[in-house]
C-alpha cells in the first residue's frame, strides 16, 4: 500500500463520476457525506446529551445521521451512478431485521427507548452503512476525507485516555468523562462513552485506520497518523479491558497477516508492541498494579458465565421465539441458576455473548440469521481479495483489523455501543464496495 498520489482517482463504484472542485483543486462533497462523517465523530457523545448541556429529544449524532440518510436518498445522482448488487448478505440482514422488528412489537418492546434504540443502533444503522457505504464513499478522494476523520477522531481518543489515567485532567473535554458520578467504570480510560469497553475498541478501531492511513499520507497527515496509532494503542491498553487487549492484538496479527508485504515486518511490530507496553508499564505510576490486577479479575468471568447459561436455559425452552427483543433483563432471574463452582454476582446484565443474545430474544432463527450476517458479510470482506484495487486494498486490512476486535467483543460482552458497531460495519462495506455495487453504464446515466 503505497501514498496516493496528489489527485487521487476514483476507483470503486462510483469511478468516473465527476466531481467538481472547489478553492485550491479541494473537492466540494455532498452535503450527506458531511452529515455522515459528523454523526461518526458526534457518536461518541451518544446517549450523553444531558452531560453535554444540549436540551435536544435525540442526540445530535443521530440526527445528522437521519439527515444523511434523508439526502443520500433524496439526491438523484448517486443512483444514476450506482447499481446495487444483491448478494446472500442483504438477505440474511432482512431476515434478521424482520424477525427482530416482529420479536419487538410482539414483547412490547418496540416502543420503549431501549428496545428502539437497541434496534436502531445494533442492527438498523449498520446494516444501512454496510449496504450503502460503497455508494456515500464511492470515491478515493472521499474515502481518504473518511480516514482522515477517523485518524483525527482516535487522536482525540487518544489524548482523552492519556489525560484521564496520566493527566493532566484539564486537557479532558468534556468534563463529564472524568466526573465518577457519570457512567461506569471510573478508573479505567473510559472516555466520552464513559465504557471502557467502547473507549477500546473505538481506539482500537481508529488506530488501525491511522496505521492505513500513515501509508498512505504524506507530510504533516503522516506524521498525525503515526502519532494517532501510537496514541490509541496507548488508550487501548488503559482501558484495562481484556476483551478489548485480546481483540486488538488479534486484529493486529490477522491484518498483517493478510498483506504478504506486511506478514515479514510482523514480529518486529509485535516485539515493538511489547517492547512498549513494558515500557508504559514502568514509567506509568500505578499502571502495573492496575494491569496486573485487572487481568486476575475473576468476577467478570462469574458474570459471563451466569448469564450465558441463562441464555442457553432460555433457548432450551424456547427455541423459536426466545423471550422477545431486549427482554432477557426482564426475565434473567427466572433463569440464572446457583453454580456449584462459581457465585451469581449479578443477574441485572445482559447476556455476555451477543449470539446467545440473539438466540436467547430471538429463538434459534434469529441466531442462524445473525452469524449468517457476519459470515457473509464481516466473513465476506476479510476473505474477498479479488476486486480491490487501490486504496480498497488498505481499507481490505483496515476492515480485518477492526471485524477482529469487534467478533471477539462479542464473543465475551453484549457489545450494545453504537460507534463500534456502526464502524466495523460501515469499514466492511466499503472493503466490499466492489461486490456490493457497480458503476452504472454512461448510456444507463444519461437514461437515468
Amino acid at each position: 500500500m503505497s501514498a496516493p498520489h496528489p489527485a487521487p482517482t476514483a476507483t470503486g463504484p462510483g469511478a468516473g463520476a465527476r466531481t467538481s472542485t472547489g478553492v485550491g483543486g479541494t473537492a466540494r462533497q455532498p452535503a450527506y457525506v458531511w452529515c455522515f462523517l459528523a454523526a461518526l465523530v458526534l457518536n461518541v457523545f451518544s446517549g450523553q446529551t444531558e452531560h453535554l448541556g444540549l436540551p435536544l429529544p435525540v442526540g445530535p449524532d443521530r440526527a445528522f445521521f437521519g439527515a444523511g440518510a434523508l439526502l443520500l436518498l433524496l439526491d438523484h445522482r448517486p443512483w444514476a451512478r450506482h447499481r446495487l448488487r444483491w448478494r446472500p448478505v442483504h438477505a440474511a440482514m432482512a431476515a434478521l431485521l424482520g424477525l427482530a422488528l416482529l420479536s419487538a412489537l410482539f414483547a412490547g418492546t418496540l416502543t420503549t427507548p431501549l428496545g428502539l434504540f437497541a434496534l436502531l443502533d445494533r442492527l438498523v444503522v449498520p446494516f444501512f452503512l454496510f449496504c450503502l457505504g460503497p455508494v456515500v464513499f464511492d470515491t478515493e478522494r472521499r474515502r481518504d476525507l473518511l480516514l482522515r476523520t477517523l485518524v483525527l477522531l482516535g487522536l482525540y481518543l487518544g489524548v482523552t485516555a492519556f489525560g484521564e489515567m496520566v493527566g493532566p485532567r484539564w486537557i479532558v473535554v468534556p468534563r463529564y468523562v472524568v466526573d465518577e458520578s457519570v457512567g461506569i467504570q471510573f478508573g479505567r480510560a473510559r472516555g466520552p462513552f464513559v465504557g471502557s469497553e467502547a473507549m477500546g475498541m473505538a481506539c482500537a478501531m481508529c488506530g488501525m485506520a491511522a496505521g492505513f492511513a500513515a501509508t498512505r499520507f504524506r507530510g504533516w497527515w503522516r506524521a498525525v497518523s503515526l502519532l494517532t496509532a501510537a496514541l490509541t494503542a496507548f488508550a487501548v491498553l488503559l482501558t484495562l479491558t481484556r476483551s478489548v487487549w485480546l481483540g486488538a492484538a488479534l486484529g493486529v496479527v490477522l491484518g498483517m497477516l493478510a498483506v504478504p508485504g506486511l506478514r515479514r515486518k510482523l514480529p518486529v511490530v509485535l516485539a515493538g508492541l511489547v517492547a512498549g507496553v513494558v515500557l508504559l508499564l514502568a514509567v506509568v505510576p500505578g499502571l502495573s498494579e492496575s494491569v496486573t490486577e485487572r487481568a486476575g479479575t475473576v468476577r467478570s468471568v462469574n458474570d459471563r458465565q451466569n448469564t450465558n447459561a441463562a441464555a442457553l436455559r432460555i433457548v432450551e425452552q424456547h427455541p423459536l421465539t426466545g423471550v422477545g427483543w431486549v427482554r432477557f433483563l426482564d426475565v434473567s432471574t427466572d433463569y440464572v441458576r446457583q453454580a456449584e463452582d462459581y457465585p451469581v454476582t449479578n443477574v441485572t446484565i445482559e447476556v455476555h455473548n451477543v449470539v446467545l443474545g440473539r438466540a436467547a430474544e430471538l429463538g434459534l432463527p434469529g441466531a442462524a440469521a445473525f452469524v449468517g450476517c457476519i459470515a457473509l458479510g464481516l466473513g465476506t470482506a476479510a476473505l474477498r481479495r479479488r476486486g480491490t484495487p487501490g486504496d480498497l486494498e488498505g481499507w481490505h486490512v483496515v476492515s480485518i483489523g477492526a471485524s477482529a476486535v469487534w467478533f471477539t467483543a462479542i464473543m465475551l460482552s453484549p457489545v450494545p455501543y453504537p460507534l463500534p458497531n456502526a464502524l466495523v460495519w460501515l469499514l466492511a462495506g466499503i472493503a466490499l464496495s466492489t461486490h456490493l455495487a457497480e458503476p452504472r453504464s454512461r448510456r444507463e446515466q444519461r437514461g437515468t
